[in-house]
């Protein structure tokens, strides 16, 4: 996906997804983890589902999950 080619609205639900992901793994939204748009919309990219992008973003800035 290229992000020059992504509508506003497209871009906002994927943020918004994986903002809701981190939360729920991380206990953490994308402010207080120090996460941009753009960084959480290139993570999406790579793996087009917002979950598994959050745990991957989550493993490489050594966030740890949130205890069930």
């Amino acid at each position: 996906m290229d992000m020059n080619k992504i509508g506003k609205f497209e871009m906002r639900k994927i943020v918004n997804e994986f903002d809701a992901n981190l939360i729920e793994l991380f206990g953490l939204n994308m402010s207080d983890a120090g996460i941009t748009r753009h960084e959480a919309v290139s993570a999406y990219n790579e793996w087009q589902c917002a979950r598994r992008a959050v745990e991957d973003f989550g493993s490489r800035r050594g966030l740890v999950p949130q205890a069930a």
